[in-house]
């Protein structure tokens, strides 16, 4: 998500050349109402007959079950009438005399929603981004950033997305889920605008413990860490986290050790640059001065040769122990290792992204396109993707929790599908199939201590669900078009669906929502200081 802002910056001067001819325009916008998602087909109680439980905790299925869903939970499971099973047939709905809309699914497999534990969430999420993730199936975000002040122009605050959350289960709105709310990226001081309190330039304890004090005003539960925190100033707040009751998460610092932040308790650390970085015995030298750019081709060319597979052993065992869970986000490797594939280069999927972020992201990949190549003409990348696999399928053999996340919305990061991307990842390192799945169910349900009420399909449990054809333990990719999607308990049947997809294709390609976007970045007072900084 740093390379957005980085981007955004880097063309700023060129907005600015049209930024005097258009103001007028972007000014009235704001006056310009948004178009709404499609809502679901029904919120009225469901009851989903013959279908086949997908158990996503033991890998066992279970034909020919009803399965009752009243106020956004699962009332009830029992063994189904109808044994029919035919996949090919179209679902069929009815009324049925209690006001329950009765599926019969012919055999159809039911698992529980999917939840992407790394986005971005924008104030234009609801346009561009919510439907997009309803209809890959993703129910549950966990986002990674936040406001400094609320309300914000750019991004979406903690408020947004609990009036989102709230709007959802009253049938309202179409929009995953936010368990967890995060705090914005702390990066050392050089994020926080000039007029902003002092406290958030976090140059003392006391700056601290005002810090994580108005981040759990304001209702989060988690404070992002970044790369340029000092070790100092991560103390501060392990310390001040810890007495008010909230966890960090985010990237490791560069100045903090892999160790110290295991000990500190931080609950996730973010992408797959980690074990790259951790188990190369060239990576201490670098790690004795503080991070001040970008590594280049030949840097990492030393990180894959020194790579010490008895120390990442270690590490991961390690980690393992710790209550320290990993999310990879290996799409944000991807974009280096593909920067010159034209096929990437032009997915059709683009059509979802406004005009305005295909332009960054198109300039992102010819940027890791320029410094991908080593003395050898060797892309880097593609080897550091490829480590980064490795190193995934071993730590999940190692014991180390892993979360599936995408980093939505980076460069050639696509809402929704991209989740699916980051699993396929996953199945070509190695993992299960029931492995890939668990990283998007029942592990961010266990991590968010929701265990309980979410992450599968069992009575009681929030009615977060995907109807797919195939099954999925034989073929994750049959979760990329669900038959139909239950969020609260409510009801979205293939054909909305394909409405949401629609709605999220138009809003991205109108001028309207292009405008928005470009006045929301331009009048917020943080992107200011990305772009100043």
């Amino acid at each position: 998500m740093y390379r957005l802002f980085y981007l955004l910056k880097q063309c700023t001067l060129v907005l600015l050349a049209g930024l005097l001819l258009g103001l007028v325009v972007l000014v009235g916008c704001a006056s310009w109402p948004l178009a709404e998602a499609p809502g679901p087909a029904s919120t009225a109680p469901l009851l989903l007959d013959n279908v086949s439980l997908v158990d996503v905790e033991t890998g066992q299925i279970h034909p020919h079950q009803a399965v009752w869903i009243d106020k956004g939970r699962i009332s009830k499971i029992a063994a189904s009438d109808t044994i029919a099973t035919d996949n090919n047939a179209a679902l069929r709905t009815e009324l049925i005399a209690d006001g329950r809309l009765k599926v019969y699914a012919a055999g159809r497999f039911l698992m529980p929603g999917l939840s992407d534990m790394h986005t971005h969430s924008l104030q234009l999420s609801p346009q561009l981004h919510h439907p997009l993730w309803i209809a890959a199936g993703v129910t549950t975000v966990r986002d990674l950033s936040g406001c400094m002040l609320q309300p914000d122009s750019f991004q979406a605050c903690t408020a947004d997305r609990k009036r989102w959350q709230q709007e959802l289960k009253a049938g309202k709105r179409t929009s995953p889920n936010y368990w967890l709310h995060s705090s914005y990226q702390l990066n050392g001081g050089p994020e926080v605008p000039a007029s902003y309190p002092a406290f958030f330039k976090l140059q003392s304890a006391a700056d601290a413990i005002e810090l994580v004090a108005h981040y759990k005003a304001q209702g989060t539960d988690f404070i992002k860490v970044y790369e340029q925190l000092s070790a100092q100033q991560y103390q501060w707040l392990v310390a001040a986290a810890k007495d008010a009751g909230m966890v960090l998460a985010g990237h490791q610092p560069w100045l903090v050790s892999f160790t110290q932040m295991l000990e500190a308790g931080q609950r996730s650390v973010e992408h797959g640059r980690l074990f790259i970085f951790e188990c190369a015995d060239a990576i201490k030298a670098y790690k004795q001065q503080p991070l001040s750019q970008s590594f280049q081709p030949e840097q990492w060319r030393k990180l894959l040769l020194s790579q010490n597979p008895e120390l990442c052993q270690q590490l991961m065992q390690h980690m393992a122990l710790s209550n320290t869970w990993w999310s990879p986000t290996l799409l944000t490797l991807q974009l280096g290792a593909k920067a010159g594939d034209a096929e990437f280069r032009q997915d059709k999927r683009l059509k979802f992204v406004p005009y305005l972020l295909q332009l960054l992201w198109q300039g992102d990949a010819d940027a890791m396109l320029k410094k991908a190549y080593d003395s050898k003409s060797l892309n880097v990348h593609i080897e550091l993707l490829q480590l980064a696999q490795q190193q995934v399928k071993q730590a999940q053999q190692a014991g180390v929790k892993i979360l599936a996340g995408t980093d939505t919305p980076d460069s050639f990061v696509f809402a929704g599908s991209g989740l699916h991307d980051e699993l396929a990842l996953y199945q070509q390192a190695g993992l299960t199939a029931l492995e890939v799945i668990q990283t998007a169910t029942i592990n961010p349900a266990v991590f968010s201590g929701m265990a309980a009420q979410t992450g599968s399909v069992a009575v009681g449990k929030t009615a977060d669900l995907l109807l797919l054809n195939d099954n999925p333990l034989l073929d994750v990719a049959s979760m990329r078009e669900p038959e139909a999607v239950v969020v609260a308990g409510h009801w979205y049947p293939k054909t909305v669906l394909q409405q949401l997809e629609t709605f999220a294709e138009e809003q991205a390609n109108s001028i309207r929502l292009n405008l928005h976007l470009l006045r929301n970045a331009l009048i917020s007072a943080p992107m200011r200081q990305q772009f100043a900084d």
